[in-house]
């Protein structure tokens, strides 16, 4: 992307006013923000393993307020975008199970 184009900065991990964006892409001038990232996901700039929630901002620092925020699985939903549900099972190996035998 050239230095000057509007630019739509995601968040695929973190917050987008406590982390820095994990991507971007070019912001086209009357085309939603949601058709512009649906065209990036079905394309595979963001990689084929999404966040539950992703967020977005025109601008690399915003503010609270500055950014939306949407839910992953709706979203494919709504566009048609095939995808698998995946569910990560965190397993905590410190704990105490109670069974002593």
């Amino acid at each position: 992307m050239a230095s000057g184009e509007p630019t739509l900065y995601i968040w695929l991990g973190g917050e987008p006013d406590l982390t820095a964006a994990d991507g971007q892409i070019e912001d086209v001038p009357g085309e939603r923000d949601l058709d512009l990232l649906a065209r990036a996901v079905r394309e595979g700039i963001f990689g084929v393993i999404l966040p539950v929630r992703i967020s977005y901002a025109q601008r690399p620092d915003p503010e609270p307020g500055q950014w939306k925020s949407i839910d992953t699985a709706r979203f494919l939903r709504d566009y048609s975008i095939r995808h698998r549900r995946r569910y990560e099972v965190l397993v905590d190996t410190d704990s105490d199970d109670g069974d002593d035998t």
